[in-house]
């Protein structure tokens, strides 16, 4: 049964002498699987658009996205992985970049095995690595259909935002803090709220703590928060991190309080 979609653009046919370069460039044997799929469809997007990971994303769901399969041409699909790896900062060797959009990618890992590579998931911003599964045959076995949400939007209760930001899983705590942030009905003067915060900044990753802050910062404009304890705290956070995004948003803050008074 074909993974393609069947409305997608059909690029051009998967040539052998393309496989050759491919193999030759990065000194490998790619795998049979991904190049019997190739073969009906050189690149594209796919039926499905997730796959099933032991791991959980920034929503904390055991999934990542996957809608797409790079192909193979020359300076493109896969043979564009020596210059997305230095576009977005990928340092780690012996892999291919099979799909991805920048902020994530999947690729063929050949560390351990040059007979057979694993397939893992790297997530740029994050600067975390992931093993998906053991081959190519058995990511094509986690591939599934996301639900569609578009027509029963779920608004969380303020249980369920408290019981996130209480939560022992750092992806729940920043979603909280988020979702806590930019609910303007519930109350800010909260030490569940400033505890949470905390260890968003203690335990989170970067993207984390920028999304949280960001959202601190939005809030502060259109004077939907005014806790002065929360707006402390989060300056106090800001003044202890030494990376210039931070330092940027602190004197963002402290302007917009500063043209307030």
């Amino acid at each position: 049964m074909s993974i393609w979609e069947k409305d997608s653009d059909k690029p051009n046919r998967l040539t052998q002498k393309n496989i050759e370069l491919a193999e030759k460039t990065f000194g490998v044997t790619l795998p049979k699987s991904y190049l019997k799929v190739l073969k009906e469809q050189n690149g594209g997007y796919l039926k499905t658009d997730a796959v099933h990971v032991d791991f959980v994303n920034d929503d904390g769901e055991g999934f990542i996205l996957f809608d797409s399969l790079y192909g193979i041409e020359p300076d493109d699909g896969i043979l564009a992985t020596e210059y997305l790896k230095e576009e977005w900062g990928i340092t780690k060797d012996n892999i291919i970049l099979i799909a991805g959009d920048g902020h994530s990618f999947t690729a063929l890992d050949y560390e351990m095995n040059l007979a057979s590579p694993e397939v893992i998931h790297i997530d740029t911003e994050r600067d975390d690595v992931h093993k998906i599964c053991d081959e190519f045959d058995s990511l094509m076995d986690l591939m599934f259909t996301l639900e569609d949400d578009d027509d029963e939007i779920h608004i969380p209760t303020h249980e369920e935002i408290r019981a996130w930001a209480s939560s022992a899983n750092i992806n729940e705590v920043a979603n909280g803090v988020y979702t806590w942030i930019q609910d303007f009905s519930m109350v800010k003067e909260d030490h569940l709220l400033y505890k949470a915060f905390v260890k968003v900044f203690d335990e989170g990753t970067e993207h984390q703590k920028i999304t949280v802050v960001n959202a601190m910062r939005m809030e502060i404009e259109n004077d939907t928060i005014t806790s002065q304890t929360l707006i402390d705290l989060c300056l106090t956070l800001l003044r202890k991190e030494t990376d210039l995004d931070f330092q940027i948003y602190k004197e963002m803050i402290e302007e917009n309080l500063a043209d307030k008074k």
